[in-house]
């Protein structure tokens, strides 16, 4: 999507989620998890396909990894 000259990327909450670990973009940790939180609780979330989303970002795969450790 490109609105006022700026592009920006619209993809599912599994993307959003591994984009919010990412900590070259420098989001809050704990809106990441937060984030996660509420993904594991809806109805078919499935830790594994986070995890192979994640894999593409290895910057953001590192703390998703942990932190999915420490809430499962």
């Amino acid at each position: 999507m490109v609105a006022r000259g700026l592009e920006i990327g619209i993809y599912d909450a599994q993307r959003s989620i591994v984009d919010a670990f990412n900590p070259r973009l420098g989001l809050p940790r704990e809106q990441a998890i937060e984030a996660l939180r509420a993904w594991l609780r809806r109805r078919g979330s499935q830790p594994s396909s986070l995890l192979r989303v994640a894999g593409h970002w290895p910057h953001a795969r590192a703390g998703l990894t942990e932190v999915l450790q420490v809430l499962l």
